[in-house]
């Protein structure tokens, strides 16, 4: 974040106008956001952005690294959260998740729809992405390090239970991103959490059922 100073020296309301004019605004694609959309939803000149930023690529990175930084103050709160038992332990990161993201609904909505943008992308872009990418596995290894092993039937490898739970968390996820509108992922998933916290409730309890004693 250091590589913003000059953005970073103005005053809050601004940066909370730039930022979210342009989430919103790559919400539609890397390729298709335009920014000149974006300056005049900030209320600002195209020069005072790129005067902050420099290109639409350090902008770009720019949101990611700042979702990022949001993202990882809110989660401090799930080390709180976590259990011996990796069920619930899941279920209430998905529940911070929920909150997170009616909190934070322009961030949500711009890192989902980064994921599933296939517009082109600069490599550096990617790497910045991965940077979040890598915030959410080191969340999950929190979880799956917590976990209390015994809590599984005896007769059940308890490898083969881990590995079932993490295949079925990204099946569900992928499940959802599959049938959300193009372009607009992140407010369909906000709109439905509720409901898909229902189903993946359901998910949970069966797995319950079938692994612990």
């Amino acid at each position: 974040m250091q590589d913003y100073v000059k953005f970073l020296a103005q005053p809050q309301e601004k940066q909370q106008r730039i930022i979210n004019a342009s989430m919103r605004e790559f919400q539609s694609g890397y390729k298709n956001a335009s920014t000149d959309n974006i300056v005049r939803d900030a209320g600002i000149s195209k020069g005072i952005l790129f005067h902050y930023f420099g290109t639409k690529e350090r902008l770009y990175n720019f949101l990611i690294d700042y979702s990022i930084s949001v993202m990882r103050e809110e989660y401090i709160d799930l080390v709180s959260r976590l259990q011996p038992d990796i069920l619930e332990s899941i279920w209430q990161l998905s529940l911070l998740k929920r909150d997170v993201s009616n909190k934070h609904p322009a961030i949500f909505d711009f890192v989902t729809n980064a994921f599933v943008d296939n517009t082109h992308k600069h490599e550096s872009s990617f790497a910045t992405l991965e940077k979040f990418n890598t915030e959410q596995s080191n969340m999950l290894a929190q979880v799956y390090a917590r976990a209390d092993v015994s809590l599984f039937r005896d007769d059940v490898c308890a490898k083969t239970v881990m590995d079932i739970i993490s295949w079925t968390l990204t099946g569900f996820g992928q499940s959802k991103m599959n049938i959300a509108p193009a372009g607009n992922l992140g407010a369909s998933a906000r709109e439905h959490y509720d409901e898909f916290l229902q189903e993946f409730q359901e998910i949970l309890d069966t797995l319950r059922k079938c692994f612990y004693k």
